[in-house]
Parts: C-alpha cells; structure tokens; sequence
C-alpha cells in the first residue's frame, strides 16, 4: 500500500515502509496515484512540473522521468500499474486514501513533510489536492456514523461513554456537579473533536471560547480561506472582524448590526465544520450569550452536533431556558452524571491506584469522605485519605485541600498557581512570569522553570493549548478564595497590564481585570474599546449599551465625548437628522479637551462624519463648511485617520461637482492605502461622476471580481447595478440591485438606496406595480431617515413611473412636492433629472416649464459634461420642440440624443432617441413607408433588451401609421405586458397613448 494520508511512503504487509524519493519520478507516482483510475492527460501532467517549457519539450521530459517511475513501481512489483490509455496516463495502485482517519487531515500540512523543491505548480497541486482530500473527509464524517473511539472511556463510566457516543441528537448536555468527571468523559468520547472552554469571569465578550480554540487553529483556518471552492472563503472578512491576525493589513469595511450578526454566525459555523462533525463545549455555565445562541443555532440544523458539559446549579437562567426551549423542541438530550456509586469507586481506584491495596474499610471511608466526586477522590488520596479523616462537608473538605496543597508548596511555585488562578484563561509562560516579578538573565530563568516544574509536578498547573493554567476549575476557585486583598489587587494589576500589552487583546477582560484592580476609570478606558470590539463582531446593542455607561460614567471629558461621538455614529445610517444634532452636540464641548492630539483626533473624525452626513442629507453647503475645516486638519491627522477623511471628502467632491479634486484625493487616499477595495470603488464613482459610464462599469466588476466580500461594507452591487442600467443589461442590473438589498439587509440608508436603484430598473422594465412598491418604501425609509436627497430622488423617480403609466397629475403632485426639498440643489443629475421631469409634466398638460427650471438645467449641462445630462438636456429640447410643431429643431435635438447615446453605451437613450426621432420625422411629413424600418428596429431592440415601455411605444406607432393585422397583435400583446396582472393597472393606456405616438 501507498501511504499518502502521512509521508508518503511505500508499506508493504509484512516489511518496513519506504520512503517515496522526493524526485519527479517520485512526484509523478503520487499524482497519479492520487488521481487513481481515473488518470491524467499527459500534457496536464507535463504541466504541473514544467509549465515554463514548449509543450513538445514538457512531453519529453514527462517521458524521462516516466521511464523513472517505472523503474521504482518495479521495485515495488508493480511494474503493470502504470498504463497508457490513449493521451491519459493511469496508476492502479493500492493507496490509503480510502481510509476514514479519526482527525481531519490537514489541508496545510499534507506533504508538509514531503516537498519537491523548484516546482511550483507542483506545489499548487498539492495545496488543491489537500483541500480536497479535507472536503472529502468532511462529507464522509457526515455520511457515516462515528467511527470506534480511540480512547477507552474512564472508569465506571462505559454507560455513560457508550450514551454519549450513540446519541443522534443534534446536542447533548453532561450535568453534573463540579468534579463529577464531565471534561473527562467528554474528552475521552471525542478525543478528536475541538473543545469550547467556558471561562469563569471571562464571558463579557461574544465568541470568546470560539475564537479561543480557532486561534490554535490558524493554519488550518487560513488554508480553508484560501481555498477557491471551499465554503469559507467568502467568510474570509467576516471572520477577520473576530480574528484580525487573517486580515492584517486589511481596514475592514463598515457593517451593520443585523448583517454582521447573522453572517458572523455562520462564518464560525462554516469554520467549525472545517474541523470535525462534532463539537465539544466545557463549562457551558460560563459561555457567553453569543456563544450559547450560535450553539442553539447549530442544533437547530443538521450541520454540526455539539456535546457540552455543564454545572446545573450554575447554569444562568437564561441559559436554561433557551436550552429548556431546545429540549421541547427535540433538539437536546441531556445526560446526568452522578455520584460514583460504592462499588464504582472501587473500580476506579483499582484503575487509578493499582497497588494501593485498599480495603473495604478504607474504599467505605473514601467513598464517605469524597460523596462519589472523582475530583474531591483524587485531592483526598494525595492528601494522604483514608488515613485522615474529617466530618467537614464536601466543598469545604476539597478546598482545604487544595489550599493545604498550595500552601506546602515553595514560595514561587505557589504564586505561579496565584497568578494562573487570577488570569482565569491559559496563557504563555513569559505573562506568569511577569506575574512572578522574577529578574532577567540565568537566576530568573532557573528559578522561573523549578517554579513551573513544581507546580506542575504536584497537580495545581497544566499546559493547555492556548499556555499554562490551573489543572482544574476547583484547583483556581479554591486558589483565588485565599488571596488576601492587597495581592489580590496586585494580580489583577499585572494581569491587566500584560494582557492589554498583547496585540489582539481582549478589551472585555482587561477592563474586568482593572475593575477587580480598583480601578474603575481605568476599566472604562478599556471597556470603551470593548465597545469597538462588540461593534466589530456586529453586537451592536451590546456596544451602544457599553459607550453609554462609558460616557454617564467617565470622569474623562475627552473619554466621554468619544463615547458619544460613536453613539452619534451608530445613529447615521438610521437617522441623519438625530445624528447631525447628536455630532454637533459633541462639537460644542471640544474646546473642553485638554489633551491637543486627542481634541485633533476627536475633531478629525467628527468633522469626517459630518460631512458624510451632510452629503447623504443632501445639504452640501454645510458638508462643504465641514469639509473646509477637516482639509486644515488633515496634514496633522494620524495616518490611519486620514483614510476615513479622504473618503468623505470623495463623496463630497463628486457631488459638488468636483471631478478634478475627486481624482486629486483618489491619489491621496491610494497612496494611504494601496490595496483598500475602496479605491477600486471610489475609482469607480468617480468615473462615473465624471460621466465615462464604461470605465465605471470596468473599475466596480473589477473590485467584485477582486472582493466579493466586501459587498457588506461597500455598495459595489448597488453602484455596479447603476452601470448596467445606463448600459442597457436590465436583468444583471435588477440581479445586482437585489443583491445588495441583501447584502445590507437592515440597514436604512443602503436599502433606501438599493430600492431607488431598482425601482428605476422597474421602470425601464415596465413592471410598473413592482416599481411602484419600490420606490414607495424607498420613500418611506427616505423620510425616516430625514436625508431630503433620497426623499427628492425617490419623489423624482415615482413621477416618471407616473408619467410612463399616464398619470400626469399624480406625476405633478410629486414634483410638486419634490420641489422645495431640490430648491437649493446644484448637483447636475439631481437637477437635469428634476427639470426633465418637470418639463415632461407640463407638456404633457399642455404647458411650459418654468423659465428659470430650464436656465438652471443649461448651467447644470455646462457644469458637469455627463452623458446623462447631456441626454436629459437633448431630451428637453426635443419635448420643447415637438409642443412648438418645430420638427427640424426636435429631429436636429432627437440626433443630438442619440450621438450621446452612442458614444457612451446608454442603450435605453438610443432607442428613446429613435422614438423622438420617429415623431419628429412625422411631424415633418415624412411617409410612413420611409419609417417602418426605424420603427420596427426599435421594436425589436426594445423587445430583446426588456424595454416593456419603449417596445409598446413603438409597436403602437406601427400599428398607427400603415399599421398590419400582425402590428396590432403585437402592440396589443406588448400593452398587456404593461398593464400588468394587477387590477386595477396602475397603467392608463389611453392616457400614455396620448403622450406619444399619438395614435387614433
């Protein structure tokens, strides 16, 4: 057999395996044995070891190093496994692959032990192979039972082992007191599966046992985010938020609450299952409400089975209930370990001590003494039982116990356990020894490991995966019981400072540990930055309650104020409004900070946030006034603060319009951040800001292509889907809107967004009901949100739905009431867009649009050269000149609309342009003959590009100028598509045919 689940080696029955040469010949053994039966083309072979080479001299090698192979599988007396099919080269060899090891097979270490220096699409391979080979092993773990344990169950145990083993519920709870042996049994049941640790004192931030244990799993983790096809990679920011050492150099992008929530959960899930099919939890009593609800959300399905240990009369009564729900529900069975019985003691300390030579007597004793808890039996006979006796209840027996045993201990090893008890979680050597106060240099060091080593040696230390901590949960409580006042206060000081001085510190316990320190100003510093934490991991009710303590109850002025400027910013997408007066509030109270670099950085952000409040208000005189003092800030603003600053003031300059200075701060904020997405999607806006609709299109597909995960932090789908309307793809345009009503589901502003994008899409579609619906709850979300921007645009875009469906009064009331909220607006799409409105409307009831309304588009067309302003201003002059009977002026501005169509891809422009073309071409008496074909040709575009409206308009003038049997069929058929299922139609057909073409 091939061995190739370990080094690959050659392991014949009966003789000692051998190594697999790290040659090419080797190479070309394992891969096909690898690919079995089913082979490989020899010049996709070739490939993998000579990529660079002719494919005529890549064959000649393969041929070489074939002969090679040969020569190796004939020492192994195979020399007939390998066979030529034809092209496909196949190696029938007995492999282990069919084997189902107990441990997922590691995807980064697979060959790790076998490399083949200098072929690098070699190494490619592997990395693919292993990644499928860890995909396979998961499914088959789902498919089959659980394999035979590997390690026996503890003593007197085996019902409760096989119980535990067998069970086919989605989860299982141990309950028993502490001591009873559950993280035994558990362990011993699933020796392979990863286990979730509840801490004591650690459960104020979510997913920390969960992280804990991903942390011991980083390569692991890190291979499956690499992988193309496996289901994590899309996960890859989402867990980056709870694990940054994944995203290093990445800032991640913003996320609401519910979305990060939800997505978060299942990037853990879908990283546990990376690990194994079954999932143990130690001390569920001490999880944090996160962890339990993920737990309650696996068990719910059928993806991951969890095993969990708990004490009963520590269980929170909100754990209880939620598991008590899940019990009702079928999804949990719980499994009570009792007391060990009499004789069950007996066995297990004929296991654990065999030449002990207890009697009867002295079993009888132990039994008394312990009440049947493992633990309390392990402590009494090191403390010398049955010897000793004392009629002091069990709790008490056992921590006097532990506490003779520390005390006994030599001065240093009985502060290693202190300090391990006070820290709670594992940690490294190097934080209890700076616990210790221990010098540098040859004595600490010795003095340090004999510390260590007695510790150890006597049962109150243990080396877990993530450091050195207490043996056991009693060992600690009992520890900690006797620290006297000032060294406990000591302890939690140099906790605190060492666990705040490492890089992805938990924020949550470090506060806790300096409020235990007595320092409660200190501990807010710290929760404050917990907050960050809780926000980050999309607990954003956690975090808003957390900052609100922080600002009523910080003596720190500045320390406040920065509490209520992130509770300003929670505030911006919900409501521009209460956030402005909130931020500005802030703004009133900054002169107070004393400290000039903190009072700089608190202003920087605060100004950044007001601009893009203002922006997205629609107010951009004030957002200017913002922008003005944050560019005299921003030459002294940290690094890291200028990103946020250059990006606001992105938003602004394109909107102003500013194009020049938009690209000027695009560099700027490249050079901040080279490889931030954002500047794929800024590039994007800008382009189209600036009217070059195709590079926009290019820049935004390409930051999808590069980043699909940060479709929850950046609009590139809703932008993307403005692109692929302008450029005539209707269906990629609706898919991308409704994706990112997806993506930043919960999240007013970018919803609010997202349906005008798609309302539009509606539109153009002619599925005017749906349309309709739309853009009236974009409406709604506008107005709650108080931004007039997305208010006026949502009232702009329901009237050209109304005036595609013939409803021109309805259309008027909404300009009307559009008006006052776009009086002051200067940015040209807003305007060019409003005032075709406008002007569609009054024609449409027989008047002219304001004067002032057509001078302020013709200033907004000279200010901004956009394609879509330009063809809203062509468009304007047509309807003015079709009014005035003047056919020469409309076809002349009808030509105008389509060059601008065409030159820039806006295929919905071109046919409306065809369609104007049409009326002024009649209204210049040309024959009906002469314009068929136009006619027609517009149809048929119309038709293909899913342009309901444009197709009925041109069916309709076929049918009205020399109009067939077949026209009217297809007009009638087109009008049906419009007037929708809906009764009734929000569509007036006479009414629209009124409009144009006219027809009788």
């Amino acid at each position: 057999m091939l061995r190739l689940l370990t080094v690959p080696a050659w392991a014949p029955e009966g003789s000692p395996p051998r190594r697999l040469p790290t040659t090419v010949p080797g190479a070309l053994v394992l891969v096909l044995a690898v690919q079995g039966e089913a082979g490989m083309a020899r010049e996709r072979l070739a490939a993998l070891f000579w990529p660079e080479a002719e494919p005529t001299d890549a064959l000649h090698h393969l041929r070489v190093n074939l002969h090679r192979a040969r020569t190796l599988l004939r020492d192994w007396g195979f020399a007939d496994a390998l066979r030529a099919d034809g092209f496909v080269l196949a190696l029938n060899l007995p492999t282990d692959l069919g084997v189902l090891p107990d441990a997922a097979p590691q995807a980064q270490d697979w060959l790790s032990g076998w490399r083949l220096n200098g072929y690098d699409a070699f190494e490619a391979w592997r990395l693919e192979t292993a990644q499928a080979l860890h995909r396979r092993w998961l499914q088959q773990h789902r498919q089959q039972p659980l394999a035979a344990p590997t390690h026996p169950p503890p003593p007197a145990r085996d019902a409760e082992h096989a119980q535990l083993r067998h069970s086919p519920a989605a989860a299982v709870l141990v309950l028993g007191e502490p001591g009873a042996g559950k993280s035994t049994l558990l362990a011993a049941a699933f020796p392979h599966a990863p286990c979730l640790r509840g801490l004591e004192g650690l459960h104020g931030m979510p997913y920390r046992p969960l992280l804990d244990v991903l942390r011991t799993r980083l390569p692991t983790l890190q291979a499956a985010l690499d992988d193309p096809r496996g289901p994590l990679r899309p996960y890859r920011l989402d867990l980056a938020r709870v694990l940054p050492e994944l995203a290093p150099d990445e800032p991640l992008p913003p996320l609401d609450a519910l979305t990060a929530q939800a997505r978060l959960a299942e990037a853990l899930a879908r990283a546990f299952e990376l690990l194994g099919p079954v999932l143990r939890v130690d001390d569920l009593q001490w999880c944090d409400t996160a962890t339990v609800e993920w737990l309650l959300m696996l068990a719910h399905g059928e993806r991951l089975r969890w095993r969990a240990a708990a004490r009963p009369h520590e269980l929170p009564a909100s754990h209880t209930q939620a598991l008590q729900a899940l019990r009702e529900a079928g999804r949990l069975t719980t499994l009570d370990l009792p007391p060990l019985s009499r004789d069950a003691l007996d066995e297990v300390c004929r296991a654990r001590w065999p030449d002990s030579g207890f009697g009867a007597d002295d079993l009888d004793r132990l039994h008394a003494l312990s009440a049947g808890n493992p633990f309390a039996l392990n402590e009494l006979v090191a403390a010398g039982a049955p010897a000793q006796a004392s009629p002091a209840a069990l709790p008490e027996r056992v921590r006097d116990m532990v506490q003779r045993r520390l005390r006994a201990l030599p001065a240093a090893a009985a502060q290693t356990v202190e300090a391990a008890a006070v820290l709670v979680q594992p940690v490294p050597e190097a934080a209890l020894r700076l616990m210790l106060g221990l010098p540098d240099g040859e004595a600490g060091d010795s003095a340090w490991h004999a510390a260590r080593h007695t510790a150890h040696q006597a049962g109150m230390l243990a080396e877990h995966p993530g450091g050195w901590a207490c043996a056991h949960d009693l060992i600690r409580q009992a520890t900690a019981a006797q620290l006297g006042a000032a060294r406990r206060l000591a302890l939690h000081r140099h906790a605190a400072l060492w666990l705040g001085s490492q890089p992805q510190a938990d924020a949550m316990t470090v506060a806790e540990h300096w409020r235990a320190a007595g320092e409660p100003q200190t501990a807010l510093a710290w929760r404050h930055r917990g907050a960050e934490q809780l926000k980050a991991r999309g607990r954003y009710d956690e975090a808003i309650a957390v900052w609100r303590e922080v600002a009523d109850e910080s003596q720190d002025l500045a320390q406040s104020l920065l509490a209520r400027l992130e509770l300003a910013a929670c505030a911006l997408f919900e409501d521009l409004a209460r956030g402005e007066v909130a931020l500005n509030a802030i703004r009133a109270q900054l002169d107070g900070v004393a400290d000039p670099a903190q009072r700089l950085l608190m202003e920087g952000r605060l100004r950044a946030a007001l601009v893009d409040n203002r922006v997205f208000a629609g107010d951009l005189p004030a957002a200017a006034l913002h922008a003005a003092r944050l560019r005299e800030l921003l030459p002294d603003l940290p690094a890291k603060e200028r990103v946020q600053a250059y990006e606001v003031l992105i938003e602004l300059a394109m909107r102003e319009p500013d194009i020049p200075a938009a690209w000027a701060l695009l560099a700027q904020l490249r050079e901040a951040g080279p490889h931030l997405p954002s500047v794929l999607s800024f590039e994007g806006q800008i382009h189209w800001f600036g009217g070059h609709v195709l590079p926009a299109h290019d820049a935004l597909a390409t930051l999808l292509a590069r980043h699909p995960d940060y479709c929850r932090g950046l609009t590139v789908e809703n932008d993307l889907a403005v692109m692929l309307h302008a450029l005539g793809n209707l269906p990629a345009a609706e898919d991308m809107a409704r994706r990112s009503l997806q993506s930043w589901a919960g999240v007013s502003h970018t919803e609010c967004l997202s349906r005008l994008v798609l309302g539009s899409v509606l539109t153009a579609a002619g599925r005017h009901a749906e349309a309709d619906a739309t853009l009236q709850l974009a409406l709604t979300q506008a107005q709650a949100q108080s931004s007039a921007l997305f208010e006026a645009e949502a009232r702009v875009r329901l009237t050209r739905l109304r005036l595609q469906c013939g409803r021109v009064e309805d259309a008027a009331a909404l300009l009307a009431a559009a008006a006052p909220l776009l009086r002051e607006a200067q940015e040209p799409l807003r305007v060019s867009n409003w005032v075709l409105m406008a002007t569609l409307a009054a024609t449409a009831r027989g008047q002219r649009p304001a004067a002032e309304d057509l001078a302020r588009l013709r200033a907004a067309s000279a200010r901004l050269q956009h394609p879509m302003v330009q063809a809203r201003e062509a468009r304007v002059d047509v309807e003015l000149a079709l009014a005035d009977g003047d056919a020469p002026a409309a076809l002349a501005a009808a030509e105008r609309l389509a060059a601008v169509a065409r030159s820039h891809g806006l295929q919905e422009w071109a046919a409306e342009a065809a369609l104007l073309a049409l009326r002024a071409r009649t209204l210049a008496g040309e024959p009906d003959a002469a314009l068929r074909p136009v006619a027609e040709a517009v149809a048929a575009h119309a038709s293909t590009a899913g342009y309901a409206d444009l197709h009925w308009r041109a069916c309709a003038w076929l049918t009205a100028h020399s109009g067939t049997p077949a026209d009217a069929k297809r007009a009638r058929a087109a009008l049906s598509v419009l007037k929708g299922s809906e009764r009734p139609s929000l569509f007036d057909a006479a009414a629209a045919a009124r409009r144009e073409p006219r027809a009788a």
